[in-house]
């Protein structure tokens, strides 16, 4: 009982924090590409290439460098002081770097390496006065709700609420001029993640006897190394068709988890560790150069999520003390296959100086309603949630008027809003573990992380980014 106490104080610092990455991924690796929509499989041909598809790194004369900075900031509403409750978080923070640098080493090679976030993310609910119905506080001998109702909130110790999480990678690949009109790209990915979270859960659940307590949590590590494919093809000066498939990662995260083991008890400190899957992914679009001034893009994108063996329908979550492992346990995330359409137009309205961007894109969402947390995108069926606008300025080198655009300098805001509500279909009711033969009921006490419960269910988004690129 002991152990299945530690792993339910696993499950309370792992569930919610993994469960906040953004969704879709941001792909917020380029100012010009998010001013047009998060689109660039087809055009972009400077080094963020690398990421989006390496087939373009063509596009490089001699040499290139990229710095970008996104700040991404979320907003969220969730019941999390119980069933059709409505609560907003304060306004978290994300910082999303990413640096790349090409060069040219043989007529028809170019190599490239970068490092860049591939998803990151920030957010916490302050002061909450319940959770789940129960005051945050206590008392110890507190009798739990039944699905059908919750308790009266007491303010008896307000809590907070916070999580924060990103994953990254490092990266090097090529592109090979196969032909004029066909080029292809390949490059090796090494992820990495991290996540830390400060939450107040229902840590005695697993015993049978809720009990809130205080959980914080730190993890992180490495993955496995992977690839990604990317590939152009040219049948005409003005069109181009690209594709781009990235293959699964898995990471596994260590570190520590620390939370009592009773009402009011003082923290124990065991070791956790986790696995965080950056699913297959495939990217393919179309882009439209109509003059020197106008060019079109649209492209879609599937992650699958849904993946039995490389997506997140579950997480394997393990607890030990000093070596020995104190239990191993599937945790229920219920993700599907997740894809988005985007479209992204640019206009450049001098030949040397300013180019307008805007852009716009549907997706569906990952996140299934049965397995819907407080912290994570809500259920949405697919809608126009995002739409953005950029600039960009080009500067020549005036010490060599043979190279154009040497000097760019990209700027870009993207607005996105997701929500969903949930009913009562699901309070109570019993619900296939995904990935197992086991139920469990949702949006009850026997939940550490309650998921499915009715209730408003909102994301808002804003992105601010800046991109410098020096190319040759």
């Amino acid at each position: 009982m002991k152990y299945k106490l530690l792993t339910a104080c696993l499950l309370a610092s792992l569930l919610a924090p993994a469960l906040a990455a953004a969704n879709p991924e941001p792909t917020a690796y380029d100012s010009r590409s998010i001013g047009m929509g998060l689109t660039g499989v087809t055009y972009l041909d400077q080094p963020t290439a690398l990421v989006h598809n390496p087939a373009n790194l063509e596009g490089i004369d001699k040499l290139g460098f990229t710095i970008h900075f996104t700040a991404l900031m979320v907003n969220q509403r969730a019941p999390v002081q119980g069933a059709n409750t409505t609560v907003d978080s304060g306004v978290g923070f994300g910082p999303i770097p990413s640096g790349f640098v090409a060069g040219r080493i043989a007529p028809r090679v170019v190599f490239a390496g970068g490092i860049y976030i591939e998803t990151g993310y920030g957010s916490d609910f302050a002061g909450a006065t319940c959770l789940d119905g129960a005051p945050v506080g206590g008392p110890p001998d507190y009798i739990p709700s039944t699905p059908d109702s919750n308790p009266p909130c007491t303010n008896i110790e307000p809590q907070d609420l916070s999580v924060s999480f990103f994953v990254g990678e490092f990266s090097t690949g090529f592109s090979f001029r196969a032909h004029e009109k066909f080029l292809l790209g390949l490059a090796l990915r090494l992820p990495f993640a991290k996540q830390k979270a400060d939450l107040w859960q229902n840590v005695g659940a697993a015993l049978g006897n809720p009990f809130y307590g205080r959980v914080t949590n730190d993890i992180g590590g490495m993955g496995f190394p992977s690839l990604r494919f990317g590939f152009t093809i040219k049948p005409h000066r003005k069109v181009r068709i690209s594709g781009m498939y990235r293959m699964y990662s898995k990471i596994k995260m260590t570190g520590t988890t620390e939370t009592p083991l009773s009402p009011g008890g003082d923290p124990l400190t065991i070791d956790a560790e986790a696995d965080w899957f950056i699913p297959h992914a495939f990217s393919f679009g179309l882009s439209y150069q109509a003059n020197s001034h106008l060019l079109l893009a649209i492209e879609t994108r599937l992650q699958f999520h849904g993946a039995d063996k490389s997506g997140n329908k579950n997480q394997t979550v393990i607890a030990s003390s000093d070596g020995a492992v104190l239990s191993t346990v599937v945790v229920p995330f219920g993700w599907q296959n997740a894809w988005n359409v985007k479209v992204g137009f640019e206009y450049r309205f001098t030949k040397d100086l300013l180019a307008l961007r805007l852009g716009a894109a549907i997706s569906e969402a990952a996140t299934t309603a049965a397995f819907a947390q407080y912290f994570t995108p809500p259920p949405a069926p697919p809608n126009f949630s995002t739409a953005s606008a950029g600039l960009g300025f080009y500067w020549d080198d005036r010490n060599d008027p043979s190279i154009k655009d040497k000097y760019r300098f990209d700027i870009a805001g993207l607005i996105a809003f997701t929500r969903d509500t949930i009913g009562n279909d699901y309070i109570g009711t019993e619900q296939m573990i995904p990935g197992t033969t086991d139920t469990v009921r949702v949006c009850t006490d026997e939940q550490v992380v309650r998921t499915g419960c009715p209730g408003e269910y909102r994301v808002r988004s804003f992105w601010a980014s800046a991109s410098f690129t020096l190319q040759y």
